[in-house]
């Protein structure tokens, strides 16, 4: 296992969880890369390997090396409807103010005729700089659409975008949580860290690829030592207050659950965006665009 991949065996009460934590995807990448023992004693057949590629997409192999990039299935319709909401999101001042010093970014031109010892601007943040986790769980039914999951992973981004606009660093994490009788398994992949920038390309294979959740993720699972019977579900889907209470996410975390659990419907992104929004409780703090005049024109 790579140096960036965090395992561990826990206990939750009567619950024993299984937890492993990825720093990017390119760990795992590596990981699978590795072929892990598969733990034939609870999973006597591969379904990341004999899954339909109607239900599954493409190939084990594909899905794996896709981590690295390339992944292109309804990318050009992400991308184009991330577009047209692109253009009605505000653009947020970024509250920072001119401090005169020795050295700076800019010249300040009446300081230096004037012989003042401090001649240079320079721009600094008004005020101190806020961090937000935002956790997306990866999971969704059989019944969710493209148009709902691809329009749950615009409006991910889409939030990120309006957050950090106002100065908010985000740490973004896409995850998986699930359980068989006493057992449960919770896998996180860290997508962005506070620092870097949005890397769309990067996020949208995990947030809108069926091979990520069907094909790595299930191959993931496969690998873990669990002595429940996890063949027949690869694992049962808990409430939003049982994973924040397992994983100990307080309330002011912001957990994306399913696109049906966010409100999203597929059929018009101003609408979802609306729902979306009041669906994570924010606006009362932060500045964001009403879509819903967007969409009445």
């Amino acid at each position: 296992m790579g140096e960036n991949t965090q395992w561990s065996i826990e206990k939750h009460g009567k619950l024993t969880i299984y937890k492993m934590r990825f720093r990017s995807l390119s760990d795992v990448e590596r990981y699978l890369s590795s072929d892990p023992p598969v733990n034939h004693t609870v999973f006597y057949m591969q379904k990341s390997i004999e899954a339909s590629k109607a239900f599954a997409g493409e190939s084990l192999d594909r899905a794996i090396r896709y981590c690295l990039g390339g992944y292109e299935n309804n990318f050009a319709t992400f991308m184009q409807i991330k577009k047209e909401l692109d253009q009605y999101n505000l653009r947020a001042n970024h509250n920072r103010k001119t401090v005169h010093s020795v050295v700076g970014s800019r010249p300040n031109v009446p300081a230096f005729i004037a012989g003042a010892p401090k001649t240079m601007c320079r721009l600094e943040p008004a005020e101190k700089k806020k961090f937000i986790d935002l956790y997306m769980d990866l999971t969704y039914d059989n019944r969710t659409t493209e148009a709902q999951i691809i329009s749950r992973g615009i409006l991910t981004l889409n939030l990120i975008s309006l957050l950090e606009e106002q100065g908010i660093y985000v740490d973004f994490k896409a995850f998986q949580c699930c359980y068989v009788d006493d057992e449960a398994f919770y896998v996180e992949i860290d997508l962005k860290r506070p620092e870097e920038r949005i890397n769309v390309q990067k996020c949208y294979y995990p947030m809108c690829g069926k091979e990520f959740l069907r094909r790595v993720l299930v191959r993931i699972m496969e690998s873990v030592p669990f002595r429940r019977n996890w063949y027949l579900s690869y694992g049962l889907v808990m409430n939003e207050a049982q994973k924040r209470s397992l994983l100990n996410i307080p309330d002011d975390k912001i957990m994306i659950l399913s696109p049906r659990d966010m409100g999203i419907e597929g059929d018009n992104i101003y609408e979802d965006a609306e729902a979306f929004l009041s669906r994570i409780h924010l606006k009362e703090i932060f500045r964001f665009p009403s879509y819903r005049r967007t969409d009445q024109g």
